[in-house]
């Protein structure tokens, strides 16, 4: 299997505890601070890399860095992890983008984003040459890139398919842009749509996750997915829906743990398994990456996903007597 994640790339200077923000002229102390792979293409790149091991196929990351020493780290730390970065660029005079992720002591978290590079990314950056090279292009963080966004994504969407690739995405919502401008044109050359609940929302209008699965669907996905945090995950095809919990865990952040949780999707779904036991892989390997700080130190590998799996039932089969 040789995926091609295609989308925002940056560091992520991920930040602990924050709960608030100090008064202008103020400061504030952390007991955490860590630099890290960041963005949701660069993110899922590395959940795909776990999954299929280093020998499982060739798993690459499209997009654009600065000339900078960020740039240049980033293409270190994604080829430690085996995810080939010769289609991510450098930009000259521009710098690579850098999200500053404050994580709350309940662990939810809150960003502020510089795009810097991820800005130039543009159709031209994935010719045919480059596509026709893997069997599926996963399209991370449209709406945060206004060079591939709306019709300039759908041409990308288009062309993969047309050369024999399935196609999934997973968006953000960057206000003030028009979401439903940026994604809908590419709905119609998407196999697996992603998003939360916001930003189906976002996309495709006010309503409960029936009507949005089924607003999905008759854009033409092949199936849809509706991340739902701690109530778990909606899968949806026009054949069957399915509903699956989350798993309880005491996360310790939930950076990264929706690109788990894609890249465990699109994992399962190309593996041909069924729609449940997609659902229950996706929701666990999005739960161990919150076990771990930062976006990719807890993405796990298929055994470790199907071990958590099994104690779980195991767990709830046998519940511990009450005292």
């Amino acid at each position: 299997m040789n995926i091609l994640s295609a989308g925002f790339v940056c560091g992520d200077l991920v930040l602990a505890p924050v709960d608030d923000l100090p008064p202008a002229g103020g400061n504030r102390f952390v007991q955490q601070a860590a630099l890290t792979i960041g963005g949701c293409a660069a993110n899922a790149a590395v959940g795909f890399a776990r999954l299929l091991g280093p020998n499982g196929g060739r798993i690459a990351l499209a997009g654009r860095v600065g000339d900078d020493s960020l740039g240049r780290l980033l293409h270190e730390s994604l080829a430690e992890v085996h995810v080939d970065t010769r289609p991510l660029l450098t930009t000259p005079g521009v710098s690579t983008a850098i999200n500053t992720v404050l994580v709350a002591s309940n662990s939810e978290r809150s960003f502020y984003v510089f795009p810097g590079a991820c800005a130039h990314l543009t159709p031209a950056d994935l010719p045919d040459e480059l596509l026709s090279q893997f069997d599926h292009l996963h399209l991370g963080a449209i709406g945060a890139l206004p060079g591939l966004a709306g019709a300039a994504a759908a041409d990308v969407a288009h062309r993969a398919r047309g050369l024999g690739l399935s196609t999934s995405l997973d968006i953000t919502l960057n206000p003030p842009r028009d979401s439903a401008a940026d994604v809908l044109p590419l709905l119609p050359y998407i196999d697996l749509f992603l998003p939360n609940l916001g930003e189906a929302q976002a996309v495709l209008g006010p309503g409960d996750a029936d009507a949005l699965l089924a607003r999905g669907l008759a854009r033409g996905v092949r199936l849809m997915g509706l991340k739902l945090g701690s109530a778990g995950c909606r899968l949806a095809t026009l054949a069957e829906q399915v509903s699956v919990p989350a798993y309880q865990v005491a996360a310790i952040d939930t950076v990264g743990a929706g690109d788990a949780w894609s890249a465990a999707l699109v994992y399962g779904w190309r593996m041909g398994w069924p729609l449940a036991e997609i659902g229950r892989f996706a929701n666990a390997g999005g739960a161990l990456c919150t076990l771990h700080p930062g976006a990719t130190a807890g993405m796990a590998d298929v055994e470790s996903i199907q071990r958590f799996i099994a104690s779980q039932a195991v767990a709830a089969a046998d519940p511990p007597e009450s005292p």
